[in-house]
């Protein structure tokens, strides 16, 4: 009698200490995982996280091109957000890129806080002069070595084709901005409009300080705007 519950007691501990190493082993992986997948700090940067994830669902997680008669009613809205009406847009005769980017800012929230343009030299310029003369705006614009990306920001590179840093320019450029809807040590990801035709999401490598490597994924990035 003695040695059966001895026995019985052993096994009682045993599954006691395997349930317990479960337990911390599962505690440490759900830790890790939403260490990696941190959440917005502002309403506002969760909203446009949100509004920017749905779009590219909408297009079917980019599979879903611009020529599609599908998506044309939302390319509409797009263009509607920066005042554009049909007669100056074609689904793939104007670049739309900086549309998305002013429709997700609109329906987010943003309010007359945000420069809402077909161009995205043109708000990326206004926070800049925000920034400079240090307003109540929260848009302000930054090198990308200066600060590090947080959710809801915005990611800018360079598309044009001289060798000098567009970031103080005053007149218009090529540029391209997508939104930080993701983040962890290594990298960011990040959704934008016009890219490769669809609303399309890629990740973006971080250097070991935590900002954005400059020529990565073979883009020249040059900028990042805070948002609120």
């Amino acid at each position: 009698m003695y040695k059966f519950m001895k026995q019985k007691t052993q096994k009682i501990l045993t599954w006691v200490l395997v349930g317990t190493t479960i337990l911390v082993i599962g505690g440490f992986a759900i830790r890790q995982f939403l260490g990696s997948r941190k959440r917005a700090k502002s309403k506002f940067k969760r909203n446009i996280i949100d509004i920017a994830n749905k779009e590219w669902e909408a297009w079917n997680k980019g599979k879903t091109k611009e020529k599609s008669s599908s998506m044309y009613s939302r390319l509409k809205q797009y263009w509607d957000s920066v005042g554009w009406d049909e007669s100056r847009w074609t689904p793939s005769g104007v670049a739309w890129s900086s549309a998305f980017i002013s429709y997700v800012m609109k329906k987010g929230g943003a309010g007359k806080d945000f420069k809402y343009s077909a161009s995205h030299s043109s708000y990326i310029r206004k926070a800049r002069k925000n920034r400079e003369e240090k307003n109540k705006n929260p848009f302000k614009a930054y090198r990308i070595d200066e600060k590090k990306p947080e959710l809801g920001d915005l990611v800018c590179y360079y598309r044009g084709t001289t060798s000098s840093d567009p970031f103080n320019r005053d007149s218009s450029y090529q540029s391209h901005c997508d939104i930080v809807v993701a983040k962890n040590k290594a990298n960011i990801e990040v959704i934008g409009g016009n890219v490769s035709d669809t609303v399309g999401k890629k990740v973006v490598p971080l250097n070991d300080k935590g900002y954005v490597v400059k020529n990565s994924v073979g883009k020249k990035w040059f900028a990042i705007v805070k948002t609120k």
